[in-house]
């Protein structure tokens, strides 16, 4: 055999091998198992603490206030909270005119509290951008602004009311119309009956505005639940962005998780986690965007457990909270595990604060039962107190104290008291047989 034929004999060869790889690469189906639901949890990391919610269940009036002559009646009723905001979102409002400047301080004064005006106090700043996505407005974009008040009034022609969006700090009052035959239910409820509303006494703030409080006593029951813990290992997983990289210590009753950017402590003996971004400083940033992000956030967790509600948060600011709610009653203690409170920097989360359990089953009542003061004495006492100044006073209501208890059962005691907002923080008032008040928030 020759040269010549030795070289076509092995080109044949190498294109028969080339052929034949071909072949198989077309033709290859390699074996794959079949990962059954839940085989491998690591693979898809979704955390569910709680709930998702929208922002329409935690944005809503902290209560309600009927003037009626020289007489105020008021409810802080969730029922009524829920259905006032229920009804509104049927209405269609005109666009807001700002109307603050023709109005000097008598006529300012006269719009929040004038006969058969219903006045929705809100806890904290409300913006346009934030209502318009709970309410219709008719023309876009809607005004950049806030408000903390909302005085519903009469007008003229049946069906038709004005409403009347109010900052009280910067003196601002925008003005709204509604025409909508289902105004005349919100008259029979707030106007004409006031059967089912709670008279109110009301209190002139020095160089601020009228203070409303409860006038009569309101006896409440002591109250006890079951506190579920939430694994700490869910908070973990919802907070840092690869948690086996995360490194675990422990000292005392506290627990510390860290990946070197992020610290997550959980405090057993308190009922708290509290997380921080080291690698994010706190920033202020658009109230709008401040309270979509703080929702967003908890969403991306489901992170609502039991009934929270926005309470604080005003605008140029980038803290913000929501508050744990027992019914018609907001919840406070000494830890600040009744709230939900988060810092934010520019676009991540730079502190972020909670319980680290859930009020579940509610224990058989206490026998006791608390009876809470008339306002106007509960209104005297806080002006009794020492180093008291009345125009840093703002608010007064009733609420819960919340006290984990760690026995043999750990469970969440409940116990009603005044509370009082004097200077932006909220402190309990005690009785004469309990001493001073305590500040808390």
């Amino acid at each position: 055999m020759n040269y010549e034929k030795i070289k076509s004999a092995a080109l044949a060869l190498l294109v028969l091998i080339s052929l034949a790889f071909t072949w198989g690469i077309w033709n290859y189906q390699p074996s794959y198992q079949t990962i059954e639901d839940g085989a491998n949890e690591s693979i898809v990391t979704e955390v569910k603490i709680g709930q998702q919610r929208q922002i329409s269940d935690l944005l809503k009036p902290s209560q309600i206030i009927s003037h009626q002559g020289d007489q105020h009646y008021g409810t802080i009723s969730e029922q009524d909270l829920n259905w006032i905001m229920k009804e509104m979102r049927k209405w269609t409002f005109s666009e807001p005119e700002n109307i603050s400047k023709p109005l000097n301080e008598q006529e300012f004064s006269k719009l929040l509290s004038d006969d058969k005006h219903v006045e929705l106090f809100f806890p904290s700043s409300m913006p346009f951008d934030t209502l318009n996505t709970l309410i219709s407005f008719s023309e876009s974009p809607v005004p950049n602004a806030i408000f903390n008040r909302m005085i519903i009034t009469e007008a003229e022609q049946e069906n038709k009311a004005f409403v009347y969006f109010v900052s009280l700090k910067e003196r601002l009052v925008f003005r709204s119309e509604v025409q909508t035959r289902s105004l005349n239910e919100f008259k029979q409820r707030y106007v004409e009956n006031n059967e089912h509303l709670e008279p109110y006494l009301s209190y002139q703030i020095p160089n601020g505005s009228l203070l409303y409080v409860r006038k009569e006593p309101l006896v409440l029951p002591v109250q006890r639940y079951l506190g579920e813990q939430i694994d700490a290992d869910m908070f973990k997983r919802a907070l840092f962005n690869d948690p086996s990289y995360v490194k675990r210590g422990s000292r005392s009753n506290i627990e510390e998780y860290t990946d070197g950017e992020g610290l997550m402590r959980v405090n057993s003996s308190t009922g708290k986690v509290t997380y921080v971004n080291l690698a994010e400083t706190s920033q202020a940033i658009p109230l709008n965007k401040l309270i979509e992000q703080s929702v967003g956030f908890v969403n991306e967790h489901s992170g609502w457990v039991n009934d929270y509600r926005l309470f604080q948060a005003e605008p140029d600011s980038s803290t913000i909270s929501y508050r744990m709610f027992l019914g018609d009653f907001p919840l406070f203690n000494q830890q600040r595990t009744a709230e939900i409170l988060q810092i934010w920097g520019r676009e991540r989360i730079n502190k972020y604060e909670r319980s680290t359990f859930i009020l579940s089953n509610r224990l058989s009542e206490d026998e006791r039962r608390v009876t809470l003061k008339g306002g106007q004495e509960a209104l005297d006492q806080v002006m009794q107190l020492e180093s008291i100044d009345p125009k840093l006073l703002t608010d007064m209501r009733i609420g819960y104290e919340m006290t984990l208890k760690q026995e043999s059962l750990n469970y969440v005691l409940m116990e009603p008291f005044w509370y009082y907002e004097y200077d932006g923080k909220w402190s309990k008032l005690v009785t004469e047989e309990g001493g001073q008040a305590n500040g808390l928030e």
